[in-house]
């Protein structure tokens, strides 16, 4: 039989001195820790005892014992306070078996033990702080397990945090709690965003004629209608022109001030003035003048309004848009390999339902779209063989940009709470003038020479949150915009004009009932 020291020291004092020093948690904590053994007939007991590090338990044997057999003394010590009653020490966390032996050498009880550390000064102080947690902690080795109800995700986390407190790795807590709360959240978002644009242009193009030389007369001949010369009421012959009258030479000259900003956004000119000299039915000299004028306001109105679920902790995404495809690389063959990048208005959320009505909300939501502004232009591309011959062309291709407005935040809601994210506002103002140097810084004239164009972007994009606590419910409680919805007859499309039947809702007493009031759609 294998006696460790300790078991030696407790046995000297027992026979010495007739009593044994026994530590405060035997005195304070024995009827917890009292294991009575009830024999079992014939054969030996076999019986499993979970003791806590540094804590003892007292066991009661339904005989004498004379030896004691102690699988792993570094685990478990054994303390003889008489033939039928034995104190068990847990000295660290593990696993070991003691085996105890009457006079006749024949095995009494095996005790299977195993040492943890003792949870119960948690679990008091978890019952003590959150009272409506129902929670019990499992030790295992030097890890935690955490079961039971709480009732939010609130008080699932402060568990969590004071249960970390005990150990010295916070990794070897291990959490199964269960979450009595309401765990799905529906999420009501509403996206608007409003752009507004306003160009102005206002441009003045000169332009004018002088000739010189001699004046050639037309040439003109008599006009024949069948061979016989026409005349005129006072008959005389009418003449026709063959070859019209003109100047020598003539010089002309013209100013073109383009719109760089927005571009001729009219094509053309609005108005012109002029003045024209005339010699003879031919024009000898002239000056004009055309001016181009616009004022442009646009209005362009995104609305987005996604309804998501999802359950507490997990996440949700939405998008309203597309996808448009962008080259990454080419395969062993040489086709090109593609990724699909997303545009247009998206939403993802991720809730927490932290106590009762009460939720954690982290949104992220973007609105984007295509621009070429910011695009990545590829040329065109020669492809040559080993001597350097050209053998193909590989044909260009525009990458479009995007242009995106986006916002990421994570609140806290009571159920039915709304949250605005606003001023998400950007503005851009352009403004050229063009004109030919010198004459367009003339006061007063220079107006003339010059035209100006002017350019005002702005955006706002508003966001609207609204989180709710929902419950599943009956689908007879739903409806559709499809519900009771029926195509016309051929007769009724025909002679009416119809596209589907024209029908009372389900359920609706419409016996003696007629339409009051306007009925119909509203057009502005």
């Amino acid at each position: 039989m294998k006696v460790s020291p300790f078991f030696i020291l407790v046995f000297a004092c027992v026979f010495g001195f007739g009593f044994v020093a026994v530590p405060a948690a035997i005195a304070g904590e024995s009827a917890l820790r009292h294991v009575k053994i009830i024999s079992g007939g014939d054969g030996p007991v076999s019986q499993s005892l979970a003791l806590p590090l540094n804590k003892a338990a007292v066991i009661e044997l339904p005989v004498d014992a004379r030896d004691v057999l102690v699988s792993n003394p570094d685990i478990v010590d054994a303390v003889i306070r008489t033939p039928r009653r034995v104190y068990i020490l847990g000295m660290s966390q593990g696993q070991a078996n003691a085996f105890f032996f009457d006079n006749n050498g024949n095995q009494i009880l095996n005790l299977e033990i195993t040492v943890a550390q003792d949870v119960r000064g948690l679990e008091d102080t978890i019952a003590r702080l959150l009272p409506r947690a129902r929670v019990k902690v499992q030790p295992m080795g030097d890890n935690l397990i955490l079961s039971g109800t709480v009732p939010d995700a609130g008080t699932a986390d402060s568990v969590l945090k004071i249960a970390h407190q005990s150990v010295d790795d916070p990794e070897k807590v291990l959490s199964l709690l269960s979450i009595q709360g309401k765990g799905q959240v529906l999420l009501k978002v509403r996206v608007v965003e409003m752009q507004r644009s306003l160009v102005k242009q206002l441009g003045v193009n000169l332009s004018g004629s002088l000739s010189f030389s001699n004046f050639i007369a037309p040439i003109a001949k008599p006009l024949l209608e069948n061979g016989v010369a026409v005349l005129d009421q006072l008959g005389n012959p009418i003449f026709e022109t063959v070859i019209p009258g003109s100047f020598g030479t003539t010089a002309g000259f013209a100013t073109n001030n383009a719109f760089s900003l927005a571009g001729r956004a009219l094509g053309g000119t609005t108005g012109s003035i002029g003045y024209q000299n005339f010699r003879n039915g031919v024009p000898r000299s002239s000056i004009g003048a055309g001016i181009s004028a616009l004022e442009r306001v646009g209005l362009v109105r995104t609305l987005a309004e996604p309804n998501l679920t999802a359950i507490t902790g997990e996440s949700a995404n939405f998008l309203a848009g597309g996808e448009f495809p962008v080259p990454v690389g080419r395969d062993r063959d040489g086709n090109i390999t593609i990724e699909y990048k997303k545009f247009g208005v998206g939403l993802g959320f991720t809730p927490l339902v932290i106590s009762k009505g009460r939720i954690s909300l982290k949104i992220s939501t973007e609105v984007s779209e295509l621009t070429t502004q910011g695009a990545l232009q590829l040329g065109n591309q020669a492809v040559t063989d080993a001597d350097g011959n050209v053998i193909g062309t590989v044909e260009g291709l525009t990458l479009p940009a995007l242009n995106v407005r986006r916002a990421e935040t994570t609140v806290e809601l009571p159920s039915g709470g709304s949250m605005v994210i606003a001023g998400l506002i950007q503005e851009k103002t352009k403004q050229a003038l063009e004109g030919v140097p010198g004459a367009k810084d003339l006061p007063i004239l220079g107006a003339l020479f010059r035209s100006r164009d002017y350019q005002n972007d702005e955006t706002e994009l508003v966001i609207m949150v609204t989180p709710y606590l929902v419950d599943p419910t009956h689908p007879d409680a739903l409806a559709t915009p499809a519900d009771g919805l029926s195509s016309a007859s051929d007769l009724g499309t025909i002679l009416f004009g119809r596209l589907n039947k024209v029908y009372r809702a389900p359920g609706t007493k419409a016996d003696g009932k007629s339409w009051q009031g306007p009925v119909g759609y509203v057009l502005e």
